[in-house]
């Protein structure tokens, strides 16, 4: 009986060799990149996305809109005419006039809003860029387990079928068949999520990519030179954000100076005409609005809008800081865990070692499946962090992405 169960065995182990096997092949031929230059793969794929396309109506739309109001106000023409025994009209044109020094602060305003507005729009192309490499990516992580977990499924339907000859032979339990059916269940559940993923990876990409699908092709490989120090400056120079924010410091100085220059008056000239019959005249209008009333509070409001543009400013600094140096530790904790993982030999021998014992009678077919088991779900733990340290890297180098 001990033979028969141990020649059993080996047929089993020989199964799952060959599951292990396949899982080894797949997560080997991961090492080429999608693109020499991910950045440039990134930026070609989000300029066919419909988002970045709303994004440059929408920026081109705002620049518009800031680049209006800037001329001075529109002239006033009046014509009065008279029913009263004999025609009479009276003609008044005027316009009104701010202090150049006003028109001069306007317009420094809108230039700083366009200049705002281009980091808006460029925060909004690399958020999109951003879309694009986590679907990518996880594109790749979800084949590469749609695959092993496939191969793993049919194998393990082959498997459930040698313990159904080994019952009907005498040579297994029933427990053991079921034990078997369940691992099989919970591989099949892991394959289905796994599809799924790939699928709503394959269409948020397609989409992105103006509806054409990308067949994955691995991760980018990524190298980081420099000190944590030296990527979080350089990361914070290229913070698209945090430009816009100090734009709204700048802003709200400007502002302010038009409060304080709100004070002088407008300047109003004109033309005025009468006709009546047998006598015509003519004059010249000059005058000046006081603001006494309109612009209350002005200064005081420009005051509050530029404390407040500083502390959302040191905010959003503060907040990249944390982000960035959290970014830099865990890339280089994940990558480093992962050199160590791939340097690990110490288990290569671990199917041998399975074999060996199943062969001399020392476990049982349900322990050599457990152990295969637990074997596969460190390779899958594997595959897991090489995709953590994908997710990591492409995040640090978008960051520094202009």
């Amino acid at each position: 009986m001990v033979a028969k169960e141990n020649s059993f065995i080996v047929r089993v182990m020989k199964i799952h060799g060959y599951i292990i096997g396949t899982v080894l092949s797949l997560s080997g031929a991961t090492a080429a990149a999608q693109t020499g230059d991910y950045a440039a793969f990134l930026s070609d794929v989000a300029g066919r996305s419909p988002q970045l396309a709303a994004a440059e109506k929408g920026h081109a739309a705002t620049v518009r809109g800031l680049r209006t109001g800037l001329a001075p106000d529109d002239p006033e023409v009046e014509l009065e005419y008279y029913f009263v025994g004999e025609a009479r009209y009276e003609l008044t044109v005027e316009q009104t006039f701010d202090f150049p020094t006003i028109y001069h602060q306007r317009n420094q305003i809108s230039k700083l809003g366009i200049s705002k507005a281009e980091q808006e729009y460029r925060s909004a192309r690399r958020a999109i860029m951003s879309q694009v490499s986590d679907a990518y990516l996880a594109l790749n992580y979800a084949t590469e387990r749609v695959q092993i977990l496939t191969r793993r499924r049919d194998d393990m339907r082959r498997v459930i079928a040698l313990y159904g000859e080994a019952i009907e032979a005498g040579e297994s339990s029933a427990l053991e068949l079921r034990n078997v059916q369940m691992l099989l269940t919970e591989i099949e559940n892991s394959l289905t999520l796994a599809e799924t993923d790939r699928i709503e990876a394959v269409a948020t990409l397609a989409q992105l990519n103006g509806g054409a699908e990308i067949v994955p092709q691995g991760y980018p490989q990524f190298g980081f030179t420099g000190t944590q120090e030296e990527f979080v400056e350089a990361a914070l120079g290229t913070d698209f954000e945090l430009r816009a924010a100090a734009i709204d410091t700048l802003l709200a100085q400007r502002e302010l100076k038009l409060s304080r220059q709100a004070w002088i008056p407008k300047i109003k000239v004109g033309y005025k005409a009468e006709a009546e019959e047998g006598r015509r005249a003519s004059g010249l209008l000059a005058g000046i609005s006081l603001p006494l009333w309109q612009n209350s509070g002005l200064k005081r409001y420009a005051k509050a809008q530029g404390a407040a543009a500083q502390a959302q400013h040191a905010a959003t600094e503060a907040e990249a800081r944390a982000r960035l140096n959290s970014l830099y530790l865990r890339y280089n904790a994940l990558s480093t865990t992962l050199e160590a993982r791939r340097n690990d030999h110490s288990g290569e021998d671990y199917l041998e070692l399975l074999k060996e014992a199943s062969d001399a009678g020392q476990i049982t077919s349900i322990d050599a499946l457990m152990g295969l088991g637990e074997w596969y779900e460190l390779k899958d733990s594997l595959l897991e962090l090489e995709y953590e340290v994908a997710r990591a890297g492409a995040a640090m180098a978008i960051c520094l992405m202009n």
